[in-house]
């Protein structure tokens, strides 16, 4: 995992009066939803208030849908197109993440609609907001790893790695590290701890997570 300082932490350093700055997140709806499994039995914990992620950092959210976008700037799937700084393309101090970006992460390939890629677009493009809002040097998102982890029900999962899906786990093994992906790394801190938040949020790049060995 690569590591580096958030820059949301220098809006502590910095001590702007409340009445001077202001970031604020615009979303259709007063809550994230986390991609609903077949395998769900509780829908609930697949919904969670953005007050509950966005009020400890102070950071305002409404709800609103953004609509002064060029239909030119997008790609074939209607995602905004975004440089490697998550800056949205021809609109001024716009920046977007997730799957409703797309972005060249490795020099060739585009960004995929899933976690592995909209959990650090969001992680850049929010240190970039801040970053660009205090004039701080911006930071570049590079990926250089693809996997696949395809649940495949009772039978377990499908395991690949790399762009040509180079198969790396099958089975229970492969099933547990989806679960893993599943139930820890997709969900934010339930806390609600200002210096959680800021920590998961910080700009860092997740390894590929490992098989693990069911145990007996």
């Amino acid at each position: 995992m690569t590591t580096r300082p958030s820059a949301a932490r220098k809006i502590d350093q910095i001590c702007p009066a409340a009445s001077e700055v202001e970031i604020l997140v615009v979303d259709r709806n007063d809550y994230h939803n986390i991609r609903v499994r077949n395998y769900e039995v509780d829908l609930s914990d697949v919904t969670i208030p953005l007050a509950d992620v966005l009020d400890p950092i102070g950071v305002n959210h409404m709800r609103a849908e953004v609509q002064a976008v060029d239909p030119s700037e997008r790609d074939r799937h209607g995602r905004l197109l975004v440089d490697r700084f998550m800056r949205a393309t021809g609109l001024r101090h716009v920046f977007a993440a997730g799957d409703v970006a797309s972005s060249v992460i490795d020099g060739i390939h585009s960004t995929v609609m899933s976690c592995q890629f909209a959990r650090p677009m969001g992680r850049f493009a929010g240190h970039n907001v801040v970053a660009d809002l205090f004039s701080l040097p911006m930071l570049p998102l590079q990926i250089d790893s693809y996997v696949t982890v395809l649940d495949l029900g009772a039978w377990g999962a499908l395991y690949t790695v790399g762009w040509d899906r180079q198969v790396h786990a099958v089975g229970a093994s492969a099933k547990m590290t989806k679960q893993i992906i599943n139930r820890e790394r997709i969900y934010p801190p339930r806390t609600r701890s200002r210096s959680d938040l800021l920590a998961a949020a910080a700009p860092t790049i997740q390894g590929p997570p490992t098989a693990r060995t069911p145990q007996a």
